[in-house]
């Protein structure tokens, strides 16, 4: 049951909560995360020699199945998830002048009937649509969550779930901003939380915590220094990130870490009460994406970080590494307990290899 849909939000958290999932049941919630599907129409090409020949002939519009969607389907299948949540780059922009690609995004996601909760990335608000049209298109999805927020961005927003009437865990998605291929002035081009965002995220936990402690997610499309934080604090990699590596592999991991790093992290510097307000939403486990190379979760200062695994195969990635990630919660977890992905942490991560056939891609990439 979705709930900030057809249905208001049920009390006590009606003007708390933007949307709650109610999943039946005792059985054990599972949330898929999928980030940066970077759908390319190459026949929607805004510049003629943004392309090469092999990319335009891998790209078309045809091809959006086993490049995309089939990847998407067979996480489904695998995973059985209650609640999809994407941290951005659902399309290319530049490439989707005309919404077609965002739309057929938007119907395919439905088709699944599964709730899904999207935030914009970098490239999606590239699009001459408009990000005030994709924020409709989102919202007039009959299984999509989505709200502006009443802050800067396109996209701030809460999503609790519940069971048997309990809330268990929400959801922060927060809207990192920065999209330099638009003038759209609905848009804000700087990377970034803005202060009233860390402030809307602050008052959500207080508000939150006010009527039961529920533990808390976070989301952004491009990583916090945070996320840089964590592999230097537990000693994974230098300062200057020259080091790749895969976790348990290259180095010695500790607490459950995995994942590898295959390119140089983009990050920003988070505000400085940004922790403050993560501390006021319980949150103990923060996501991203962005870096496609990157797909690392790692437990720093109580809080796992997680790189998404990137979902399909548009644009560049590590090859037999595309998919997408599986949060199992334990409802047998004891509170307070760290996310260290043992029989008793308060959630397992886990990334999930899409199965299916790869589609045409431009071979040097």
């Amino acid at each position: 049951m979705i709930y900030g849909k057809s249905s208001p939000v049920p009390a006590p958290f009606a003007g708390v909560l933007d949307f709650i999932v109610d999943v039946p049941g005792k059985r054990t919630v599972r949330i898929l995360q999928l980030t940066d599907m970077q759908v390319i129409d190459a026949s929607q090409q805004r510049f003629p020699t943004r392309l090469n020949e092999k990319e335009i002939a891998c790209w078309q519009p045809e091809n959006v199945g086993a490049e995309c969607f089939d990847h998407i389907s067979s996480l489904c299948a695998q995973t059985m998830p209650d609640l999809i949540f994407i941290t951005g780059d659902i399309v290319y922009g530049e490439f989707d002048d005309s919404g077609r690609f965002f739309e057929q995004f938007c119907d395919f996601m439905d088709s699944l009937g599964i709730p899904w909760a999207p935030i914009f990335g970098n490239h999606d608000n590239e699009s001459k649509r408009g990000v005030l049209w994709q924020c409709s298109r989102f919202s007039e999805s009959k299984n999509c969550l989505f709200a502006r927020g009443p802050v800067h961005g396109n996209g701030n927003y809460t999503v609790g779930v519940t069971q048997d009437g309990e809330l268990i865990r929400v959801l922060y998605l927060t809207d990192s901003n920065c999209c330099g291929g638009t003038d759209d002035p609905a848009v804000y081009r700087h990377l970034g939380f803005h202060e009233d965002q860390v402030a809307w995220l602050a008052e959500k936990g207080s508000a939150v915590g006010a009527i039961t402690p529920a533990p808390g997610f976070f989301a952004c499309h491009v990583p916090t220094s945070e996320f840089m934080a964590a592999p230097i604090g537990k000693g994974y990699q230098d300062a200057d990130q020259g080091f790749v590596y895969v976790l348990g592999v290259n180095v010695p991991a500790r607490d459950g870490d995995m994942g590898c790093k295959r390119e140089h992290m983009s990050c920003f510097p988070a505000p400085a009460d940004f922790r403050e307000a993560l501390a006021a939403c319980r949150v103990d486990g923060a996501f991203t994406g962005h870096c496609h190379a990157i797909n690392t979760s790692i437990l720093w200062q109580g809080i796992r970080w997680t790189f998404g695994l990137k979902t399909g195969q548009y644009d560049y990635h590590i090859p037999g590494q595309m998919g997408g990630t599986l949060i199992t919660l334990n409802p047998d977890a004891a509170p307070g307990a760290l996310p260290d992905q043992t029989s008793s942490a308060p959630f397992l991560v886990q990334h999930v290899p899409a199965l299916t056939i790869y589609g045409p891609f431009p071979k040097g990439m």
